[in-house]
């Protein structure tokens, strides 16, 4: 089942920051953690980006075939965990 998040994206070399919205399948989903050195980087971004101050950022990891990739996306883990939890629950 596709869960629906934000994901933060850099410029290149540490540029400006911008969200966009992604749709991730929950199986693929290996693991989900708090990412400390992207919610630091973005204190000053955040408003301009539209977000609330104390927002949290989580690191997802996801499997792509034989793959795996990380990425940033707008949220705590606990939140991303109650996402994906919530569209298993619905999938049984």
């Amino acid at each position: 089942m596709l869960i629906k998040l934000v994901e933060v994206k850099r410029g290149m070399r540490g540029g400006s920051a911008s969200l966009n919205e992604i749709y991730i399948n929950s199986s693929h989903i290996v693991s989900v953690s708090q990412d400390n050195i992207t919610s630091e980087s973005l204190i000053n971004e955040s408003s301009s980006l539209g977000l609330v101050a104390g927002v949290e950022f989580s690191k997802i990891i996801i499997t792509e075939g034989n793959q795996s990739r990380v990425i940033t996306v707008v949220g705590s883990p606990a939140e991303i965990y109650s996402k994906v939890k919530k569209r298993q629950v619905l999938r049984g």
